[in-house]
């Protein structure tokens, strides 16, 4: 956490386009992995096939619109595919907590016209950006570290996330001398500039320039927040293993990845153009297990859940997640 926190505070722009390239394809192609061997966190297979479909529909939308949007130069409106994704997250839930069909079926619409009546409202594409990258980066990293303290009622579990927060907060607000980003980065890095622009416009900096000194602090916390997202990820291996796989899977995914590093290495933007859609796709297979990780904090939080974890010894995938 802390060397992820100081490479953020020292190379922001750097730090996070590397991490990004090379971590990144490895990080999607391990998870997706992992999940699919526990299907996905999703213990009914009705529900699971159902919330699946939505997934693939949304990985067709998101991948149509990407084309014609960025690589084809015909802007299409993302109302849909946003859509899409909310469905994701809302069926990922509806997969773990509900067990009657036709109970899933009705949430379901009622969730779709919940959404056409959110469509026009400002927010409704801001919240499912912030969905894919930094609350699931930074908030659901947070989150399963809180899970595994809470339900082991590990103080060093709460000392780890305390530092996490502390880190997260020293990225964002603590000013350092960094190496200021290249034209070159800069360049490299306009495809992400705009979740700069949506976080700053959240914190009620609009207009401010992404890679001027007054917006460092929110590229700090940025590149903290990812490169840690990954490190942490792959500092799991031995705890919940997800590298246990089989032979001719684990070629295909190094392959994969290094072929991934070659293509990025040759034109960073072409590498974005292959791994972005995979990107949103680990992000939506994770759904049910963040309903699940919230959904245990909020049992150790209330006072009989938290008088029953005192002292159990805990096994489970939270406890694999933050130990």
């Amino acid at each position: 956490m802390v060397a992820s926190a100081v490479g953020a505070m020292v190379a922001p722009f750097h730090l996070f386009l590397f991490a990004y390239a090379i971590l990144g394809p490895l990080h999607y192609l391990t998870e997706i992995s992992w999940l699919h061997d526990r299907d996905y966190f999703a213990p009914k297979a009705s529900m699971r096939r159902l919330w699946l479909a939505i997934v693939a529909g949304a990985t067709a939308a998101i991948a149509f619109g990407f084309i014609s949007s960025d690589l084809l130069g015909r802007p299409i409106a993302p109302v849909f595919e946003i859509g899409l994704v909310y469905m994701a997250f809302l069926l990922g839930a509806i997969a773990v907590f509900v067990r009657h069909i036709v109970n899933a079926v009705a949430l379901a619409i009622g969730g779709v016209v919940m959404l056409a009546v959110m469509a026009s409202h400002p927010s409704y594409a801001i919240a499912a950006y912030l969905l894919i990258t930094m609350i699931h980066v930074l908030v659901f990293t947070g989150a399963f570290v809180l899970a595994g303290a809470l339900k082991s009622n590990s103080r060093s579990g709460l000392i780890s996330l305390g530092v996490f927060i502390a880190c997260a907060a020293a990225a964002l607000l603590i000013q350092a001398p960094a190496f200021a980003p290249s034209a070159s980065i800069r360049s490299l890095y306009s495809d992400f500039a705009q979740l700069n622009r949506v976080l700053l416009h959240l914190s009620g900096r609009s207009g401010t320039d992404v890679y001027g000194p007054a917006a460092a602090g929110m590229m700090r916390l940025i590149a903290f927040a990812y490169t840690y997202h990954y490190l942490n990820w792959f500092s799991k291996t031995s705890i919940i293993r997800w590298h246990e796989v089989p032979r001719a899977r684990a070629v295909g995914i190094v392959a994969t990845w290094i072929a991934g590093v070659i293509v990025y290495a040759y034109d960073y933007r072409i590498g974005f153009a292959v791994f972005y859609v995979l990107s949103v796709v680990h992000v939506m297979l994770e759904f049910p297990l963040n309903h699940q990780t919230f959904a245990s904090i909020g049992k150790a939080l209330r006072p009989a859940g938290a008088a029953r974890v005192m002292g159990r010894e805990f096994s489970g995938t939270q406890r694999r997640m933050a130990q």
